[in-house]
């Protein structure tokens, strides 16, 4: 079955203080890099107060983080909203563009099944939930919303395709850790930096993670080389197996 060019993706971007809330103590509580990316830090370099309370039990810390963020949420409540519609409207502009994109890339996919929400959230640290399909956006993220929006779109695209296309390579390994999640994230950095994406989002140099960039230009140059997913997914999982690197760690 083929899906038509005529792909509806319908996202949504909505608020949700209590993801908010969950995902702050979660990022909270990150102790250590992830492939050069400190997300406690994430957490407490917009919302300073809350470094103090990391060393507390974890019932605390929930307690006092939810104080936080229904106080917050109330103090910015017109200004939250307006991001929400701000977002809602850049998001309008391209997507029917990005969309001829993900045609081109995935050669006409079917859309995943999922909500299709991107909840608007007050820390940067921007997790894709993939069994929903949904995604946080940081209200004050200096790439816009724009960027983070389509990043995450081409995660649920990427995992769905690879699993269905290569299922002896996928079919087993996780998506949140190792070589499937660091092959997902260059394939991003990849696909991202390309003319008709930067159209979208702007002059962005690059996209990932640090620890990640060492990979980036030779599977930037085999992708321009042939750009055709089934051929660059094997190739590129190829390349990041011979390494042997414990993927997750930067």
């Amino acid at each position: 079955m083929v899906q038509s060019p005529h792909m509806n993706l319908g996202i949504t971007f909505e608020l949700n203080k209590e993801l908010d809330k969950e995902m702050a103590f979660v990022f909270l509580n990150k102790s250590s890099k992830i492939a050069g990316v400190d997300f406690s830090k994430n957490v407490t370099d917009f919302h300073p107060t809350l470094a103090s309370i990391k060393d507390l039990h974890e019932d605390e810390q929930k307690r006092i983080i939810g104080e936080y963020f229904d106080t917050y949420y109330d103090e910015h409540k017109t200004e939250l909203e307006q991001y929400v519609s701000q977002f809602q409207t850049d998001w309008v502009k391209i997507e029917n563009v990005f969309t001829k994109q993900l045609n081109t890339v995935f050669k006409n996919p079917l859309k995943p099944d999922g909500k299709w929400v991107g909840y608007i959230s007050t820390i940067n640290c921007n997790p894709r939930f993939l069994d929903t399909k949904t995604f946080q956006v940081f209200y004050k993220h200096k790439n816009g919303s724009n960027e983070i929006a389509i990043h995450e779109i081409l995660h649920f695209f990427f995992y769905d395709y690879a699993v269905k296309k290569f299922p002896e390579i996928f079919g087993t390994l996780d998506k949140n850790t190792g070589i499937f999640w660091m092959l997902a994230e260059l394939f991003n950095d990849v696909i991202q930096t390309l003319p008709e994406f930067k159209e979208m989002q702007g002059e962005i140099e690059y996209f990932g993670y640090p620890g990640h960039q060492k990979y980036y230009e030779y599977l930037r140059k085999l992708w321009l080389y042939n750009p055709d997913i089934d051929t660059w997914i094997p190739k590129a999982y190829e390349y990041l197996h011979s390494l042997g690197k414990t993927y997750c760690i930067a």
